[in-house]
């Protein structure tokens, strides 16, 4: 028979999680740049990309809603959401949904560039969309 080890009994309780705020990249400063008027920025509230992403995204969700592959589309979209938005190094924003669905050509009536192949190549990457972010990398940042 095996023998329990001897430990103590202890009133060490589980230590609980602070109620400060975790702190949140705001991503990199440039000290070299003018100070900019606060209208000029995109402010953002933080929270976790994926849950505010797809919050952002619900509103436009009509324009796949009926078609066979529409939580492919769904995570593709929200992927190319944060990805924008990470570009900037900010949470994701409205401006970042309707860019990501410009970008993509996506309206009501058509899919845009989620076509047939894209989708399949989509559902074979282990990040969904992953090979449309080519189209984000090549734009301007400081525009957005």
């Amino acid at each position: 028979m095996s023998q329990q080890p001897n430990l103590e009994d202890s009133d060490y309780k589980l230590q609980t999680l602070s109620d400060l705020p975790v702190p949140r990249s705001q991503g990199k400063e440039d000290k070299n740049s003018n100070l900019k008027h606060p209208y000029d920025q995109v402010f953002s509230i933080p929270s976790p990309d994926s849950g505010y992403a797809l919050k952002l995204i619900k509103k436009y969700e009509h324009f796949w809603n009926s078609h066979h592959k529409k939580k492919l589309i769904l995570k593709i979209i929200s992927n190319l959401v944060i990805y924008q938005a990470s570009l900037v190094g900010r949470g994701p924003t409205k401006s970042d949904v309707l860019r990501v669905l410009k970008v993509l050509q996506i309206t009501e009536n058509n899919l845009g560039l989620l076509n047939k192949e894209n989708l399949q190549i989509a559902s074979k990457e282990t990040i969904k969309g992953l090979h449309l972010s080519a189209l984000f990398s090549s734009i301007d940042v400081d525009k957005i």
